[in-house]
Parts: structure tokens; C-alpha cells; sequence
């Protein structure tokens, strides 16, 4: 594609230290819907996996600043089947998933540019990572953290109460994530961690997921999987 003047596609360094000042800014600077595309894109295809995984951060600068995503000024750069336009879509749809765990906004539009993804990648985000088309593995939990990172400075600097994410350990997430659906997995870490349930939810939880985790806990059982897997 042809280079506009002023685009600095090509040099990721510029990009990123864009974001760094904007991390730290008092929403005073402007920030105009191309940069915002020219970040991700540094962001998506960087070399880097702790580079990568501030993704989510720009999304959240997009969230406060009222800054919509939009489909075609997104995915333009790129042809549908290129590997950079993958990376992207993947890191689009793993930041929908983490303001949802979250609880934070998240910036127009990314809901419905998720929702449009899925059937694309199928399930990706249950797996607790993913791979770029360069063969790097992007952690779920460290695209959280970053967003945590972010989300609790700023929170805290407007005065504002910030609730933990759904996290867990490496082990912990492997373990849950064969034992329960997605959404099942949701619901024991928003028990654990003391966060309302909607009415739905609540039904949920006691008709399926409270019985799978009473008969998980069940000594008997425990004993016998102990047993079993150590013959």
C-alpha cells in the first residue's frame, strides 16, 4: 500500500513512544484516529511480547478519550489473509475478552468488532494464550496485566474505584479452563473474588457450576483422582 506523508508505519520506535506520552498524559494532547491505527499496528506486529501486550492499554486511552474503532480504518492497512492483519484481529479480540473479565469500558465499537471476530478464531481465548503469525506466544494473563497496570493508575488518579481482575496462575488457569466452559470458569473466579452476580448468573452458578465444584471437592472423589492418576 502506498505511504501517506506523515504515516510512521514504518518506524515502530516513533510509534510506541507515542503511547509512552500518552500513557502518562492528562488527556490534554490531541490524539486523531490515525495515530491511534498507526499504535496498534507497531503494537500487533512488534518483535517483542512485553511491547505487544500493552495492546490493551491503547484501547483503554481510545475508551477515555471517547475514541470509536472503526472496521475499515482498522483492517485497511492490510490484506484479510496477511499475517499482520491476523495479529491484529487476534489482539482485538483477546482485549474485548480482558474489559469484560475487568469490568472497564471498553472503546466503541470493540464489542461489536469482537462479536464480528469469533466465529473467525473460534476459541481462542479459552486456551490462556495464543500464537502471531511470527510464532510468538502472547499470554492472556500478561495482556491483563498490562491493562491492570494502566487501569489502576488512572483510576485511582480520577478518583475512581477499580476492581480487581479475574486472574489466576498459570496452573490454576490451565486446570479450570479443562474442567469448565468459559463462561463456568467466569463465574467461579467472580465468586472467589466477591463480585455480584446478575440474576441469570446466579441462577447459573446454583442449578450447574456450584454442583460441579461441590462433586470436584467431594473427598471421596479427590481420593479416588489421586489414586487413580498415581497408579
Amino acid at each position: 500500500m502506498t505511504k501517506k506523508t506523515g504515516d510512521i508505519s514504518g518506524e515502530p520506535e516513533k510509534a510506541l513512544n507515542i503511547f509512552d506520552s500518552l500513557l502518562n498524559d492528562t488527556g490534554k494532547k490531541k490524539l486523531n484516529e490515525s495515530q491511534i491505527v498507526i499504535i496498534l499496528d507497531a503494537l500487533a506486529n512488534a518483535g517483542d511480547a512485553g511491547i505487544v501486550a500493552r495492546f490493551p492499554a491503547v484501547l483503554a486511552i481510545c475508551a477515555r478519550r471517547g475514541l470509536p474503532l472503526k472496521f475499515h480504518t482498522l483492517f485497511s492497512r492490510s490484506w484479510e489473509t496477511s499475517p499482520k492483519r491476523q495479529n491484529l484481529e487476534k489482539l482485538l479480540l483477546a482485549s474485548a475478552a480482558i474489559f469484560n473479565l475487568q469490568g472497564i469500558k471498553p472503546p466503541e465499537n470493540l464489542e461489536e468488532i469482537a462479536a464480528a471476530l469469533k466465529p473467525k478464531y473460534g476459541d481462542l481465548m479459552t486456551r490462556g494464550g495464543f500464537q502471531l503469525s511470527n510464532g510468538m506466544h502472547i499470554s492472556m494473563q500478561n495482556l491483563q496485566s498490562s491493562l491492570e497496570s494502566y487501569a489502576t493508575d488512572r483510576f485511582k488518579s480520577q478518583g475512581h474505584h477499580y476492581r480487581s481482575p479475574l486472574s489466576t496462575s498459570g496452573t490454576l488457569d490451565v486446570y479450570l479452563n479443562r474442567l469448565f466452559s468459559p463462561k463456568q470458569k467466569e463465574l467461579v473466579l467472580k465468586r472467589r473474588d466477591g463480585q455480584a452476580f446478575t440474576k441469570t448468573e446466579r441462577e447459573y452458578f446454583s442449578r450447574t457450576v456450584r454442583k460441579k465444584l461441590a462433586a470436584i471437592a467431594d473427598d471421596e472423589v479427590v481420593a479416588l483422582a489421586r489414586k487413580v492418576i498415581h497408579k
